[in-house]
């Protein structure tokens, strides 16, 4: 008995042993996993937590009384940018409301770094088509800042469109929403709410399979954040213990502001929406601060499944959805019954129009080009970059309009009737630049950028033909005279040992002409004679300085332009005689900037002096001829009355169909053709100034033309315009004229006087 005694405790003691080593074994099994756990939370919490993609937006639009602008285009502006037309007073924030001469309009805030466009309420007033007040309460306006459209996204693979928010913007009834549908006991529980756990335990045992979650918010955000949609008892116990380390880790509204920023809800083609800032855009077009308690009830019933209760898709279904979270907030005291009953018969109201991400698309090709210098492809797909460019966004609009149906026009008057099928479809470039700045308000580099996304505009290599003989003249002006005569006659040149004659577009030969009428009309043999006279290395080296790169040789077709630029290097080039002999850096790309709102790129203004400002004056003064009354002066019959300066283009066998114009705040190029370089039987006042005239007729509530500033260093004087010399008393026609102040004609007319 005593032998058997004194073994027992032994046993005993063994097992005891094993016991605390097992416990020990598993606390510190279980204490590394959850430190795993914690190491894994911490570090992608800390990083990046989302991907979001870059958002490229246009510049912003202002508004001024005395603008010439219509209800109805003022309507058509805050519909692109999603505003809802109100149905009731007063207006929230995203809504407007028209009569005949007048609009209310609540703008959304919106936030530049270092600057904000405030929400408030603005009153507008027209008369006659024209805006004649913008008031704010009872102070009247000197101009309004309208904020940017948003014209493109840079997704990454998994086309995910998310807008962050801070919990400190989300109203108080979504965040109630929210919770009074998916977890009523979030703010009382530490990530797992296990009476709703053993409730979805056990009606899982009864069906003998996963039918019912109990899954608390910390819960969804790890299921959506770090794991597999899978159902089984394994992942809800890593679910679980995920839940309660983050609730260990971070605050309440921390956790329910990632929520909010994760939450998937629905579906806008190929792109998810994610996050309840991109839902209240995409659905309701507001900031997510200004949702109505409805508009967050449907938001909240949207969680449980995004695309069965999609207020697009299956708008019954949202509502009913809608109708049962304010119920729930109801019952759990969120919410009052005259709050319920209101919000219950508020009317589902949606966006049905479509969001203006994708526009201008050459012009964000051309931003993006820009942005790959300067940004890895994973940045602008992942970092949230907010990047602000030049884009005009109703001169955008109105540039593929422009040319949409310009084209169709043409096409249907040409006489080039043959090979109509698509490989046959004439192609067609429009740039618009503020001369002053370098600005590009607009670029189309194609017909249709479904078809063909190659950017004519930036990499076409045409040949300018006419358009280019301003800058042929502009090197002549220190011999030149507007009045000077210069030959117009049929002459043999030998180049490379063969003839070459240059020929007049009409076949007519005049003898001699003014310069000014060489340039009026598009004198082709007075205009090499120009150029041999100064000398060809004059004419390239004026190029190169107005930053033509494209290769040029010292032949007398180089003053026809018989060599190749591209649309963009022209449009540049122009842009200098537009602004006083600047020539502007053209300039896309204004600021990048990150997702907490620091500048993280910034593009100034920059203009380098190609020419003196008296001599581009003159060129200008020569190119509003070509539109009063030479080979441009089509346009004024299309509406042009203002003032203007441009010149056509055409080339060999009208491959080219060129017009550049510009007043004192646009300029606009245009380009038709076939990309395989083949007759457009157009010539420049045929084809593209059609397109040029249509697009700034479109865009004249934005341009305010005035006369061209004539700068210090030019005089003018009164001709007779038969000799071409000063003009005296019995001189029958006269016309004033300019010349730079070092090179002024001092004859007299001889031709008229006492017989």
């Amino acid at each position: 008995m005593n032998q058997f005694s004194v073994r027992r405790p032994k046993k005993n003691r063994l097992w005891l042993k094993i016991s605390v080593v097992f416990v020990l074994l598993m606390s510190l099994f279980w204490a590394s996993y959850f430190f795993y756990l914690y190491s894994e939370i911490k570090a992608r919490f800390e990083s990046r937590r989302w991907s979001v993609p870059a958002r490229v937006f246009s510049a912003p639009v202002l508004l001024y009384p005395g603008q010439v602008l219509s209800v109805s285009q003022l309507g058509q502006i805050f519909q692109e940018r999603r505003y809802q037309e109100a149905v009731r007073e007063p207006l929230r924030a995203g809504e407007y409301k028209a009569s005949r001469d007048r609009m209310t309009v609540y703008l959304r805030e919106f936030k530049f770094p270092g600057h904000t466009l405030a929400s408030r309420r603005i009153h507008f007033v027209f008369q006659q088509n024209r805006l004649a007040r913008i008031q704010s309460g009872d102070a009247d306006l000197v101009f309004l800042e309208i904020e940017p459209l948003e014209i493109a996204r840079l997704f990454g693979p998994e086309r995910e469109s998310r807008s962050l928010i801070n919990i400190e913007q989300v109203p108080r009834h979504l965040i109630d929403s929210v919770t009074a549908i998916e977890d009523h006991r979030f703010y009382e529980h530490r990530g797992v709410d296990w009476v709703g756990i053993s409730r979805a335990l056990w009606m899982d045992l009864r069906a003998r399979r996963v039918v019912q979650g109990g899954s608390t918010i910390t819960q969804q955000l790890v299921k959506n954040y770090f794991l597999e949609p899978e159902r089984s008892v394994k992942r809800k116990l890593l679910e679980a213990s995920m839940a309660v380390i983050i609730e260990y880790m971070y605050e309440k509204d921390e956790i329910l502001e990632m929520y909010m920023n994760e939450i998937y809800l629905g579906q806008r083609g190929s792109v998810s929406i994610h996050g309840m800032g991109e839902a209240a855009r995409y659905y309701f077009g507001r900031n997510v601060e200004d949702l109505s308690l409805a508009e967050s009830a449907t938001l909240a019933g949207m969680i449980r499944a995004p695309n069965a209760y999609s207020p697009y898709s299956s708008a019954r279904a949202s509502q009913d959805r809608r109708n049962t979270v304010l119920r729930r907030m109801l019952e759990l005291g969120k919410i009052d019954s005259e709050e319920y009953e209101r919000a219950r018969l508020d009317p589902l109201r949606v966006l049905r129009t479509t969001p203006p991400v994708s526009a201008a698309s050459y012009f964000v090709d051309y931003v993006k080009h820009q942005l790959h210098e300067l940004y890895e492809t994973e940045a602008l797909e992942s970092e949230g970059l907010n990047i602000y460019t030049t884009l005009h966004p109703e001169m955008a609009i109105a540039a593929e309009l422009a040319v949409r149906e310009g084209l169709e026009e043409i096409e249907r008057t040409r006489s080039d009737k043959g090979g109509s099928g698509l490989d046959a479809a004439l192609q067609v470039v429009l740039i618009a630049v503020h001369p002053k700045t370098g600005a590009v308000l607009a670029l189309v580099g194609g017909r249709d950028y479904g078809e063909s996304s190659f950017n004519r505009a930036l990499y076409a290599h045409r040949q300018p033909g006419s358009a280019i003989k301003p800058f042929v003249y502009l090197s002549a002006l220190d011999k030149f005279t507007p009045v000077s005569r210069i030959p117009d006659e049929r002459t043999v040149h030998v180049v490379n040992g063969q003839p070459w004659s240059p020929r007049n577009y009409d076949d007519r030969y005049r003898g001699e002409v003014s310069l000014r009428e060489a340039v009026e009309e598009s004198v082709n043999c007075a205009t090499v004679h120009v150029a041999l006279d100064i000398g060809l290395d004059n004419v390239i080296r004026t190029l190169r300085n107005l930053g033509i790169q494209s290769p040029l040789e010292p032949l007398p077709s180089l003053a026809l332009g018989a060599f190749e630029v591209t649309p963009i290097e022209l449009a540049g080039a122009y842009a200098a005689l537009g602004n006083d002999g600047q020539k502007p850096y053209l300039l896309s790309l204004k600021e990048v900037v990150a997702e907490k709102g620091e500048i993280i790129e910034r593009r100034n203004i920059d203009m380098v002096s190609v020419t003196s400002p008296a001599k581009a004056f003159l060129v200008t003064s020569l190119l509003q001829g070509v539109v009063d009354r030479g080979t441009g002066k089509s346009i004024r019959r299309m509406g042009i009355d203002f003032h203007c300066a441009a010149k056509t283009g055409t080339t060999n066998d009208y491959r080219d169909s060129w017009f550049v114009g510009y007043m004192t705040d646009l300029l606009v190029l245009v380009w038709v053709g076939y990309d395989d370089n083949r007759s457009t039987h157009l010539t420049g006042a045929q084809g593209a100034a059609r397109i040029w005239a249509r697009f700034v007729n479109q865009v004249r509530p934005w341009i305010n033309p005035q006369p061209f500033r004539i700068p210090p260093g030019v005089v003018h004087r009164i001709v007779c315009r038969e000799s071409g010399a000063l003009a005296n008393t019995y001189c029958r026609e006269k016309s004033l004229e300019f010349f730079l102040a070092d090179n002024v004609i001092q004859e007299y007319c001889t031709i008229h006087g006492k017989n």
